[in-house]
């Protein structure tokens, strides 16, 4: 299949959206810790419920803007009360941003081309925007101390868990909105944070209005997926 340079500039373009997403995540962790970096995530759905009507032309929903008065709460009672990590917070958020805006732009993209090819250039474009801020950031040494076994881990991450996912996210694109999409991510918080608690213990441990607040914003996800889910079989059945 011939792909125009127009499309390939653009992939590559949702490619550099990904790379810096990538960065500004486990810089959230790095400066503040797993349940930060995670719970923030949570937010992508708030910047989606703007973006899709824009990119999509179509109507803010009462639904969506009442979802992200409910999220925009959460995160300022987390905000208030980890405020020692206030710039894993502000790095997460800004993540989230990114998830967003790629998931939108990646709900048009699936319509110009094979999914394949589409992950392929992305992943290209996300490749060099990673080792221009390896450069940029002076971190080379960081490679040259790689063990094996992280080479493995690496593997495991970069080709099972990021471009498999992204690859069967583009096949997603053909049946769900950006923001349904979304409103799946908003899981990983539950389970990430339960896994890092259970493996890093102390350096995971929240204060109480840290996981009221995120249970909260992800119970409120998800009663918005549901009802969404019920009116459109309602609109189905008429």
């Amino acid at each position: 299949m011939l792909v125009s340079k127009k499309l390939i500039l653009q992939l590559l373009g949702c490619g550099v959206i990904v790379g810096i997403h990538w960065s500004l995540f486990y810089g959230s962790i790095k400066i503040s810790n797993i349940s930060i970096a995670t719970s923030t995530l949570s937010t992508g759905t708030l910047f989606v419920a703007f973006l899709e009507p824009i990119f999509f032309k179509r109507k803010i929903k009462m639904s969506e803007i009442i979802l992200s008065l409910v999220i925009m709460t959460c995160i300022f009672f987390i905000f208030n009360t980890e405020i020692s990590y206030w710039k894993g917070i502000l790095l997460g958020i800004s993540c989230a941003f990114l998830s967003a805006l790629f998931s939108v732009v990646n709900g048009i993209m699936y319509k110009k081309g094979s999914s394949d090819i589409i992950t392929f250039y992305e992943m290209v474009g996300a490749f060099f925007t990673l080792t221009a801020l390896m450069t940029v950031c002076n971190d080379w040494e960081a490679i040259a101390t790689i063990k094996i076994e992280d080479v493995f881990w690496l593997l495991i991450l970069g080709g099972l868990l990021t471009s498999f996912p992204l690859l069967m996210t583009m096949k997603l694109m053909k049946h769900i909105t950006p923001f349904t999409l979304m409103l799946s991510v908003n899981l990983e918080p539950v389970y990430a944070i339960l896994i890092a608690f259970l493996i890093w213990k102390d350096s995971e441990k929240m204060s109480p209005v840290f996981y009221i607040s995120t249970s909260i914003m992800i119970l409120a996800i998800c009663v918005n997926g549901y009802l969404k889910s019920k009116n459109n079989k309602i609109s189905i059945t008429k």
